[in-house]
């Protein structure tokens, strides 16, 4: 059975203590594990570190890699830099959206695939690159990046 929000919280609490030094690693560990930070989690951390709620939603909304919105069980993350929209992340883009049926932000109707873009991930060199789940995939094609998801479960 899934665990709540409060006890992902709990269970953090008591790895890292209640200091503000924890916030990042509670966050994580709650949308790590339920793909997104729902508004009873950012309540349980911001009582526990005694700081505000919209401290603690500042964080979540601050990061590319928090959601406060449910997202799917893959994450797609396409790099939009100058040096991979220079090898053609545009058209990869486009072709990603067209195979999945939705835009930037959104989710298919299935709850597979999230779809994306990000900043720098550090593959320029490699470029066009993509996180697939925090994997790096590199040197894209639109066909290749469209085979990497399309064999996603």
């Amino acid at each position: 059975m899934a665990r709540s929000a409060e006890q992902i919280v709990e269970e953090g609490l008591s790895r890292y203590g209640s200091g503000r030094e924890a916030v990042m690693q509670l966050l994580t560990d709650v949308n790590n594990e339920l793909g997104y930070v729902p508004e009873e989690a950012m309540r349980a951390i911001a009582k526990a570190v005694g700081v505000s709620n919209a401290e603690i939603f500042s964080v979540v909304s601050f990061y590319s890699f928090l959601s406060i919105e449910p997202r799917g069980r893959h994450i797609v993350r396409l790099c939009k830099t100058i040096s991979c929209a220079m090898k053609g992340s545009a058209d990869i883009l486009q072709a990603l959206k067209d195979d999945l049926g939705i835009g930037v932000g959104e989710t298919t109707e299935d709850g597979r695939v999230t779809l994306e873009t990000t900043s720098c991930i550090g593959l320029c060199d490699q470029s066009p690159a993509m996180l697939v789940d925090d994997v790096p995939h590199s040197r894209l094609t639109p066909e290749k990046a469209c085979e990497i998801v399309r064999g996603l479960e």
